[in-house]
C-alpha cells in the first residue's frame, strides 16, 4: 500500500512540475487559458455577419473559450472578413486561429485558374539576360488623412530608390498618390511577369499596415496586408464603427501574399524589406463594452502583444497607426515606421539567394522622430529623414560599400539603441533578417 501511495505522489509531483514548466511556455497562457466572452459579444459577432452578407458563417466556443469559426465561406476572401469582424470585437486572444473547414473555392484553385488564363492569352515570358529590378512603394500621406495619419514611408522610398539606382537596378517606384492599390498590383503583377532565373529582385514597401489574419497554415501563423494611398477614403468611410472601417481597409489594401508570391519567383539573388505596421494600441481609450473586456481579458493591458493599429506617441519619437475618431487622436498627426509585417512572411528556407529584412522583431513597433529628422549614427552633422531603421539602414549601407550584412548589424544595434532611449525604456525595436545569401555575396552593387 505504501509503494502505492508513494507512486501517486511521484506522479502527482511530476504533473504538477510539468504544468509550472509548461505555464513557462511561450503561448501557454493564449493556449490554456479559459475565456468568458460575453454572450452580447457574440450576438454583435452574428449580426455583422449578416450585415456584411456572410450568410452562412457562424461561430461557436473552442474548448478554450475562443470564439472560433465554423458554418460555410464562399472562398477564403469571406473567411478574412469573418476574423476581422470577431477580432475587431473580441480582440485576438479571444479568437481561435483555427480556420473553418468549409470553404467552396480555395485561393489557390482560383490562383491556378488565372495562371491558366494568362497563358492562354499569351502571357510575357522572362527574359534569361540577368537584370537588376526593384520595387519600391512608400507613401506619406494617404486619400483619408483621418485614419491614415501622414508617416514617412515616402521619405524612406526615396532615399532607397535612389540607393537602387546607383546601383544598377531598374527601378519602379510608387509614391504618395501614384501607390494606388490599383497600381501597386499592377506594378507587382507586371514585375512577376519579368523576372528571369538570373535577376536580382529588391523590393521595398513603407506604408501602413492593415489587421493580420490567422491562415490556412494554422499553429497561429498570421497574414497581413498593406494600406495603399486610397485604401482609406474619408468620404466614403463614415462610420465610427471601428469593425466597418478595419472591413473597409481590408477590402481596399494589398494582400501581402502578392508580395510573397512575387518575392518567390525563380531567380538568382531576391531581397525583400518590410517597413510596415500592424501592431500597437488598437483598442486603447475605446469606451466601450468590446473594449473593456478585451482589457479584462488581458489583465488590464492593451493589445501590443496580440493585435494593434492605433498609434501611440512619445515625447520624442512617434509610431504610426491607423486612427479612430475616440482614441484622442488628432487627425493629421505625423508617425514614424511600424514593422512586423515580414514576421509572418512564408520564406522558403530552402531557396538559395533570398534575404527578407524586417524594421522590428514580432509584435514590435518601428519608430520614428517626432521632428521627422535626426542625426546620422555615421556623421552627427548630417541629417536624415524618415524611420530609424531604413534611414540608418542605407546610410551604413553607402558607408560599407553595398554590403548589406555589416550595414544591417549597425543598423540594427542603432536602431534597438535608439528605441529604447527615445522612449525611455517604454518601447523596443529589433529588427531582423533571415538570409540565405552568403556574406561575400551579399554586396548590391555586384
Amino acid at each position: 500500500m505504501k509503494t502505492f501511495f508513494a507512486r501517486i505522489s511521484i506522479v502527482a509531483c511530476a504533473l504538477l512540475l510539468s504544468a509550472c514548466a509548461a505555464s513557462d511556455l511561450p503561448g501557454f497562457q493564449n493556449a490554456y487559458r479559459a475565456y468568458d466572452v460575453p454572450q452580447p459579444l457574440v450576438e454583435r459577432i452574428k449580426a455583422k455577419f449578416q450585415a456584411h452578407g456572410l450568410d452562412q458563417a457562424s461561430v461557436a466556443r473552442d474548448s478554450t473559450g475562443r470564439i472560433q469559426l465554423t458554418g460555410t465561406y464562399r472562398n477564403e476572401d469571406e473567411v478574412d472578413q469573418a476574423f476581422t469582424i470577431v477580432q475587431s470585437i473580441v480582440g485576438i486572444k479571444s479568437t481561435s486561429p483555427f480556420y473553418p473547414t468549409h470553404i467552396l473555392q480555395k485561393r489557390w484553385e482560383r490562383a491556378a485558374g488565372q495562371a491558366l488564363d494568362a497563358y492562354a492569352h499569351g502571357a510575357r515570358h522572362a527574359s534569361a539576360m540577368p537584370v537588376k529590378r526593384a520595387l519600391v512603394v512608400g507613401i506619406n500621406h494617404f486619400a483619408d488623412p483621418y485614419h491614415l495619419p501622414d508617416i514617412q514611408g515616402a521619405d524612406d522610398a526615396v532615399v532607397v530608390q535612389a540607393y537602387l539606382k546607383q546601383a544598377g537596378y531598374t527601378v519602379t517606384a510608387l509614391l504618395n498618390e501614384r501607390a494606388t492599390k490599383a497600381n501597386i498590383e499592377a506594378a507587382i503583377a507586371r514585375l512577376g511577369g519579368e523576372i528571369g532565373p538570373n535577376d536580382q529582385v529588391f523590393i521595398y514597401i513603407s506604408s501602413h499596415g492593415n489587421v493580420p489574419v490567422p491562415t490556412p497554415a494554422g499553429q497561429d501563423q498570421r497574414k497581413m496586408s498593406i494600406m495603399a494611398y486610397d485604401s482609406g477614403d474619408q468620404n466614403t468611410v463614415k462610420s465610427n464603427d471601428r469593425t466597418e472601417i478595419l472591413l473597409h481597409f481590408q477590402n481596399h489594401a494589398v494582400p501581402d501574399t502578392l508580395v510573397q508570391d512575387l518575392a518567390r519567383k525563380p531567380s538568382a539573388m531576391t531581397r525583400v524589406v518590410i517597413d510596415t505596421c500592424y501592431s500597437g494600441d488598437m483598442l486603447d481609450d475605446i469606451s466601450d463594452d468590446s473594449t473593456t473586456y478585451i482589457l479584462q481579458t488581458n489583465g488590464g493591458r492593451s493589445e501590443r502583444e496580440g493585435i494593434s493599429l492605433a498609434s501611440w506617441t512619445g515625447p520624442a519619437y512617434t509610431a504610426k497607426g491607423i486612427r479612430f475618431s475616440d482614441d484622442g487622436a488628432g487627425a493629421g498627426a505625423s508617425g514614424g515606421q511600424v514593422g512586423g509585417a515580414a514576421a509572418h512572411t512564408a520564406v522558403d528556407r530552402n531557396r538559395s539567394g533570398y534575404q527578407i529584412i524586417t524594421a522590428t522583431s514580432t509584435n514590435e513597433e518601428s519608430l520614428g522622430p517626432k521632428s521627422g529628422h535626426f542625426a546620422s549614427p555615421l556623421d552627427p552633422g548630417r541629417t536624415l529623414r524618415g524611420s530609424y531603421f531604413t534611414q540608418s539602414l542605407f546610410d551604413y549601407l553607402a558607408h560599407d560599400n553595398g554590403q548589406l550584412d555589416p550595414a544591417f548589424r549597425d543598423a540594427q544595434r542603432f536602431t534597438s539603441s535608439t528605441a529604447v532611449e527615445v522612449s525611455h525604456g517604454n518601447a523596443h525595436q529589433v529588427p531582423r533578417q533571415f538570409s540565405t545569401i552568403p556574406a561575400q555575396q551579399n554586396d548590391l552593387f555586384q
